[in-house]
């Protein structure tokens, strides 16, 4: 003997519109899309009215999950959004829909894990605020490594691959060559490239010290990601920082702004020789 289901309908429509409005605002948060509060309300409150008229008029549970998910839910998606493109829209399905699949589990987990202490709608909400901090936490995570670099010093035989931050503040030069310097986690390079042989002394001043003298060494390459494509800097000096100036952080290497300058000209230059 199959199962008899009970659907209310008034429920159906809060749970629609409830997990529908956290997926919409996932995909504006998660994607910068700056869509205006009312354009997603729109999107969600049309589309929670169809899902419901769509339970009435299909009898069949299967063509009715066939219709919501390949038909109703883009359209809300495409009517909130307005994506000029198909990469983007694309992008909206899929981030939605992740973003459905977090708020299913996340309901079942709390729901049933509550034994019946716990109301559905509860549950519901609960879900919701989950996946808004999420996202949340997700694009403050997304925001700082985008300002870290992908680096690689090499020297020799030997190539340390590392992140690196651009600071604005790091404007250190070489007095010696007039090249940029850039600071590199002291402890990082000797495990990596063993006591330095020779070595200068650069002079530099900074918060809380006056006048200093920090180690410098010149490497035979450094590459880096900036802007999608990859640099790379002949006879590189670096100055060898202390490494609790890196201790804790996600970043061993410190890049002069300077670097990003001079590289960028010379790529363009080297563009302009072919």
């Amino acid at each position: 003997m199959g199962s008899i289901y009970e659907v209310y309908i008034d429920v159906l429509a809060v749970n629609n519109f409830l997990i529908d409005l956290a997926a919409f605002m996932a995909v504006n948060l998660f994607l910068r899309r700056r869509v205006r509060a009312y354009r997603i309300l729109i999107g969600v409150i049309l589309g929670t009215i169809g899902s419901c008229l769509a339970f009435l008029y299909f009898k069949n549970l299967a063509a009715y999950l066939l219709f919501v998910h390949f038909v109703l839910n883009p359209a809300a998606l495409s009517l909130s959004f307005r994506e000029k493109n198909r990469k983007a829209f694309i992008e909206d399905l899929l981030v939605g829909y992740f973003a459905f699949l977090i708020i299913g589990g996340a309901i079942e987990w709390i729901y049933k894990d509550g034994r019946g202490t716990i109301p559905y709608g509860t549950a519901a909400a609960a879900a919701v605020g989950m996946l808004i901090l999420a996202v949340l936490w997700t694009r403050r995570y997304l925001k700082n490594r985008s300002r870290y670099y992908e680096a690689a010093v090499s020297s020799g035989s030997t190539t340390v691959r590392l992140y690196a931050l651009a600071d604005s503040g790091c404007l250190l030069h070489d007095p010696y060559t007039g090249r940029p310097v850039s600071m590199i986690d002291q402890k990082v390079f000797e495990a990596s490239f063993g006591k330095p042989q020779a070595v200068r002394l650069i002079p530099y001043e900074s918060l809380g010290c006056r006048h200093g003298l920090i180690q410098a060494v010149t490497v035979e390459e450094l590459h880096y990601i900036y802007e999608n494509k990859e640099r790379c800097v002949k006879q590189a000096v670096l100055g060898l920082a202390d490494h609790q100036l890196f201790e804790k952080k996600a970043y061993g290497m410190i890049i002069n702004p300077q670097e990003l300058a001079e590289s960028k000209i010379l790529q363009a230059e080297g563009e302009k020789a072919h």
